[in-house]
């Protein structure tokens, strides 16, 4: 896993009053939002018997125990024994680590280090564009493939003409050559591909669209856990229809990834049909879901332990920046801080 970064780890409308797990790296957290609308995160773990918060009840910002009713701060310091009588102190190890967060765009961002605030990374900035004038629907699944794994499912330009050829890849040719350029910054990096032409059909769409429309693709890494596609099918005109594919992946551990997609879109914006673009969304996720859980290695291998082409650049860039600041490279840390 990559320390000292910050995670996109929960659907910032999923957290209110009430306690809320969320699994990564092997660990248990928990969140929930104080009476100011803040979000607190802690260790979902009780130090006196290890039971979880997450089953407990929120009481002046602070969080019970559901086993023995121990009250907790957000700073994760225990205030209360209810066993003990008043005066009795609270040992010095009765307490749990508590976690930096931020909202942005419908995220909850928890940070998973120890750099102080002034040394941490940025949150990544997406598209303006896509944000304020799109329409999203959200959708959540748990995979059995490795988060990474994913990931590079979502930076490949080239898995589209097999893993979806009965689906949007069907109109692409097989035989297409596929060259870009990796722009990389500090923390992702970005790549584009045009196909030239979907299809010969004379259809309707064909027509508004202009001609044999174009897909337009732009990949971009946002480190640690956030992928991004940018789908665009015209001739470049103003009923060109568009797509923002925007993924969370969460590591719960090396073979399970919690997956939070964002799917934004400007054809049909109608609330009504959301339920049909999420099931599409989701469809077309799990196609790349089969054939990544069957891979043999889940947690990535080093780069000179595969076969690569130039096609791969963008994947090649994205285990180039695991080994840089992976502090646990064979498989998903278990320090618990």
């Amino acid at each position: 896993m990559l320390k000292n970064f910050w995670y996109a780890c929960e659907f910032s409308s999923a957290i209110t009053n009430r306690p809320k797990q969320v699994l990564m790296f092997n660990q248990r957290f928990v969140l929930y939002r104080n009476s100011q609308g803040e979000i607190v995160a802690l260790n979902d773990q009780c130090p006196h018997r290890g039971a979880a918060f997450s089953l407990g009840w929120i009481e002046k910002d602070c969080i019970r125990c559901p086993y023995h009713g121990w009250k907790f701060q957000a700073d994760g310091e225990c205030i209360e024994i209810p066993s003990n009588p008043p005066d009795t102190p609270v040992p010095k190890k009765a307490r749990v680590p508590h976690y930096p967060t931020q909202e942005k765009y419908g995220f909850v961002w928890l940070f998973y280090g120890d750099l102080p605030a002034t040394e941490r990374p940025p949150l990544p900035t997406f598209p303006e564009y896509m944000v304020s004038t799109m329409r999203p629907v959200y959708d959540d699944s748990i995979d059995n493939a490795n988060y990474a794994r994913l990931m590079e499912a979502n930076l490949d330009f080239t898995h589209v003409i097999a893993v979806h050829k009965k689906s949007f890849g069907q109109r692409i040719p097989i035989n297409t050559t596929i060259n870009y350029q990796v722009d990389k910054y500090d923390w992702g990096a970005v790549a584009k591909v045009n196909y030239e032409s979907l299809g010969n059909s004379k259809s309707f769409l064909n027509f508004l669209l202009g001609g044999r429309p174009e897909l337009k693709t732009k990949l971009t890494l946002y480190l640690p856990n956030v992928t991004l596609a940018e789908i665009s099918v015209g001739r470049g005109s103003r009923f060109d229809v568009k797509f923002g594919v925007l993924v969370a992946h969460l590591p719960i551990d090396d073979h399970t990834t919690r997956v939070k997609r964002v799917l934004y879109r400007n054809v049909l914006p109608f609330p009504w049909l959301d339920g049909f673009f999420r099931k599409l969304d989701h469809k077309l996720a799990q196609e790349d879901t089969v054939v990544v859980s069957s891979l043999n290695s889940q947690p990535i291998p080093k780069i000179s332990e595969e076969v690569h082409v130039a096609a791969d650049a963008l994947d090649i860039t994205f285990r180039r920046f695991l080994q840089s600041f992976q502090t646990d490279f064979d498989g998903l840390s278990q320090d618990k801080n």
